[in-house]
């Protein structure tokens, strides 16, 4: 490196810098959106999960509830969804096995989440729709 001072190299372009940025830009947006929707999926996930963990509790303690058409439960799973900003309907949730005394109650709910990247990845062919989350918990009654 005779004739080139300390700290001097090899320029790009700014147009070249420019051109590959415009190039690798939608392929970072797809990455960075994507694990968004994956995280949206997940959460919701959980929150599902705890609701139907919540009816399943109450379910298991209250089994007269039955009678009154499962009011109080799905009151339980309901609070528990909105706690966590998703919503929790009612024919989302199915009730299974109810009520013998020690034997397992279960609660399941299904909720469909609308991702970020539906219509892209349906004309991909990975998804024929929305996503479908099932959530179920067993308990025994007491």
């Amino acid at each position: 490196m005779i004739g080139k001072k300390k700290g001097q190299g090899i320029k790009k372009p700014l147009a070249q810098s420019l051109v590959e940025f415009a190039l690798v830009l939608p392929m970072l947006l797809l990455l960075i959106l994507g694990a968004m929707d994956f995280g949206r999926m997940f959460y919701a996930k959980m929150v599902l999960t705890n609701a139907a963990r919540e009816g399943a509790n109450y379910l298991a303690f209250h089994q007269n509830d039955k009678d009154d058409g499962y009011v109080n439960t799905f009151a339980a799973i309901e609070a528990e969804g909105n706690s966590s900003n998703v919503e929790v309907l009612l024919g989302d949730v199915e009730y299974l096995d109810c009520c013998t005394l020690a034997e397992k109650v279960g609660v399941k709910i299904t909720k469909t989440i609308d991702l970020i990247f539906d219509g892209i990845l349906q004309s991909f062919g990975l998804l024929s729709g929305p996503v479908e989350l099932t959530s179920t918990v067993w308990m025994v009654v007491q």
